[in-house]
């Protein structure tokens, strides 16, 4: 930038916030005038491939006033002021020219909204080298239910939902970023590299806020969890510890308390109806060769919920508007991932180009979306792999098919599709995808029901399950609480259950061995044991898979490469199975040595017994 900054001038920053309340004018101006309700992005960067910048200016009467830069030479640009069809908005098409340094300049703007002089920073660029691999263990949160680490922030009087109570489901319950920062020591110690927590953007709605997923701003960490500084602290935290952060983000819909809908800036950034129109959540008519266009269009332009008012993405101003913001939190929050929620309701032409765009900005950050859906086919459409229209710039999707596959192989006997053979058969069509061991695997989440409950709280299936999970091709995701066991099946808000001792004044704390009880400590030793195992032995992270049909029950595998071998058997029989060692003399040579992570090593000669519900894992020997 060939002007200098407020900084080289002398000024602090104390200067540069009062500069930028008096504006231009006279103290005679009222505090309202001297300011705009909203500046969307409110600060930029320099060295953007992308040189064109939109800044969505909203308050009352502001398409009715003039705008100008200053002291900005020719390096930041007004190419024009676009006026909107509501007159509280206008957008500022900027033009920043490569080479421009970091500093500030002023946006001026006279007329019936007042007269205000706002200060615009552009920060310098960071440099971005992370991304999500097959040696990362992803670790889901729900902030809310997580750990209160800030009690003075539960309750923000202006907000809508107002009041913490931890017994109603749905209602807030305290946990924020602070309980996070104050719990990285135990995410590590479980083996966690990646934190995904539930979207902690402003979510001023009435009812349900706890959750994130109905944003009402999209550059404002709900204050109930913290701040953006605290955010930064957050990012900041894990990556000094070589740990990673991954957003969770939302282009479908917002929340019906969102100032872009209360006051829109143009009615055509929603889908609008006569009266409340739902989506059909049927993801195959985007690839039905047979699917009528009614169906089609209530797919994508329905809402998906009362409260969620749905965006059209095909409007070019709010596509711009969501791809600047994600841009924004990438570079400020030195993100590591992203993943994209309700992946499959958006115009599909619209996530292309932002995944597109958001690649070209940042080729290393990983993309992975959920699309909760069934069947491989069309799970991986949405990869745009073999299958789909086009690239679709996603490096992976959350697994349902592999979640559904170990449910059911830990919940039904054996049959020709049934049971453990629905893992056969989904690991059997992975070549649909280009690269399935980017796939996000995962037992259960935050919107389904606890894993440890689903399986009747038998905690020989627990382990076998865990087993899977973090041997299996993929990079594993563990909902946070599966390793105390958390076991509720029923409703969204009790699934998201509290962890005792993330709240001050909790009978016992879950946070340390000594406040969890027997069974815990045995199933977050079975976690740490299995991470670490993971993480010690490339072959469990891209290795080849290789799979044998299973049969009675019994299903066996190897994760194998170039260094270590290694065997995987699962016995989802209630009764002991034989394994004939000869059935896996490829893999297994007659009389190698197997190193038993559990139970006695053994030479492979002869059967081997799998006891009922038992799982072994042994690292076969090449001497």
């Amino acid at each position: 930038m060939t002007y200098k900054s407020l900084g080289e001038l002398g000024f602090t920053w104390r200067h540069i916030v009062f500069i930028g309340l008096i504006g231009f004018s006279s103290a005679g101006l009222d505090a309202q005038q001297r300011t705009f309700s909203h500046v969307d992005p409110p600060f930029w960067f320099t060295g953007m491939k992308n040189t064109n910048l939109e800044i969505l200016i909203h308050k009352t009467d502001i398409g009715n006033n003039s705008f100008n830069l200053k002291n900005n030479a020719e390096s930041v640009r007004l190419d024009s002021v676009q006026n909107l069809p509501n007159k509280n908005y206008v957008i500022l098409h900027l033009h920043i020219a490569p080479g421009t340094t970091a500093g500030e300049f002023q946006i001026q703007s006279k007329g019936k909204a007042g007269n205000i002089n706002y200060t615009y920073e552009l920060k310098a660029r960071k440099d971005h080298s992370r991304g999500l691999d097959q040696s990362d263990v992803v670790y889901l949160i729900t902030p809310d239910r997580f750990a209160n680490g800030d009690p003075t922030n539960d309750v923000v009087k202006t907000m809508r939902q107002n009041k913490v109570d931890r017994s109603a489901p749905y209602g807030r319950h305290g946990g924020d970023i602070q309980g996070m920062i104050d719990n990285i020591d135990f995410m590590q110690e479980l083996g966690m590299t990646a934190i995904w927590p539930n979207p902690l953007l402003e979510n001023d709605q009435p009812n349900a806020s706890y959750h994130g997923y109905a944003f009402t701003d999209y550059y404002k960490i709900d204050p109930r969890f913290g701040t953006n500084a605290l955010y930064k602290t957050f990012s900041d935290s894990l990556h000094a510890r070589d740990m990673k952060l991954i957003m969770d983000v939302v282009y479908n819909h917002i929340g019906d308390k969102h100032y872009l809908y209360t006051d829109m800036p143009d009615s055509s950034w929603f889908f609008m109806y006569d009266s409340f129109t739902k989506t059909n959540y049927r993801d195959n008519v985007l690839y039905d060769p047979h699917a009528s266009e009614y169906d089609k269009k209530i797919m994508t332009d329905g809402w998906f919920d009362t409260h969620m008012p749905d965006l059209d993405q095909r409007n070019p101003r709010l596509a711009n508007y969501l791809i600047q913001q994600t841009i924004w939190w990438i570079e400020e929050f030195d993100l590591d991932a992203l993943r994209i929620d309700t992946y499959a309701y958006p115009d599909q032409d619209f996530m292309r180009r932002w995944g597109k765009e958001v690649k070209e900005q940042y080729p290393d950050i990983f993309l992975f979306a959920e699309t909760w859906v069934h069947g491989t086919p069309s799970q991986a459409w949405f990869m745009g792999d073999a299958l789909g229209p086009e690239p679709n710039h996603l490096d992976g999707l959350t697994d349902f098919q592999v979640h559904y596959a170990i449910n059911d192989a830990l919940t039904k006997e054996q049959g020709w599709t049934d049971g453990i053979a629905r893992l056969y058969y989904t690991l059997s069509a992975d070549y649909v995808y280009k690269a399935p061991e980017d796939m996000v695997t995962f037992v259960d989440n935050h919107d389904l029901a606890r894993f440890y409950g689903v399986v009747n709280k038998d905690f020989k299936k627990f382990k076998m399950g865990m087993a899977m999970l973090f041997t299996l091709r993929g990079i594993p995701s563990l909902y946070y609480g599966t390793e105390l066991l958390m076991a509720e099946t029923d409703g969204h808000g009790k699934i998201r259950e509290d962890v005792l001792g993330g709240w001050p004044g909790d009978s016992l704390n879950a946070f340390t061995a000594a406040g969890r009880t027997e069974d815990q400590n045995l199933a977050f030793d079975l976690i740490k044991e299995l991470t670490t195992l993971r993480a010690a032995n490339p072959a469990l992270q891209t290795g080849k898979t290789t799979q044998f049909v299973p049969e009675n029950g019994l299903y066996v595998y190897f994760r194998h490469d170039d260094q270590n071998t290694f065997m995987i058997a699962v016995n989802t029989s209630g009764k002991e199975q034989k394994m004939d060692f000869k059935r896996f003399e490829e893999l297994v040579p007659a009389g190698a040595n197997l190193k038993a992570l559990w139970g006695e090593d053994l030479k492979a000669e002869g059967d081997l017994v799998i006891e009922g519900y038992g799982v072994e894992i042994f690292v076969v020997s090449r001497n």
